[in-house]
């Protein structure tokens, strides 16, 4: 009996260093990390949409960081190498500039 609860003991404790050493690996997961490795990623988000607070909101911020980040990829391309204004007339300090011109009237169609 005390040779049956003493290979039980072996066994728990190994599987608890086992769990240990797997979530240690993974406890230094970055956005850089997660994005070289897609099959973690994968792993990964399935757990956060499953239970976002079990697996840890930072860890899940991270996985969606890598996502956008291996989908967007660094920003920087040939294509477009400076930033797009989308409103330039709505630079920080100015105020929009308005039409000046005043609309003409309208006449009536007159039969």
């Amino acid at each position: 009996m005390i040779g049956l609860f003493a290979r039980l003991c072996v066994v728990a404790s190994i599987g608890a260093g086992a769990l240990l050493l797997i979530s240690s690996a993974h406890a230094t997961d970055t956005v850089d990390s997660l994005a070289a490795d897609p099959e973690r990623l994968r792993d990964l988000q399935k757990r956060c949409s499953q239970d976002w607070a079990g697996t840890g909101d930072a860890l899940c911020k991270m996985a969606s960081e890598a996502r956008r980040k291996r989908f967007m990829g660094s920003g920087r391309t040939p294509y477009t190498p400076h930033p797009v204004e989308m409103f330039p007339s709505l630079k920080e300090g100015t105020s929009p500039q308005r039409d000046t011109a005043k609309p003409q009237p309208t006449k009536p169609n007159a039969k």
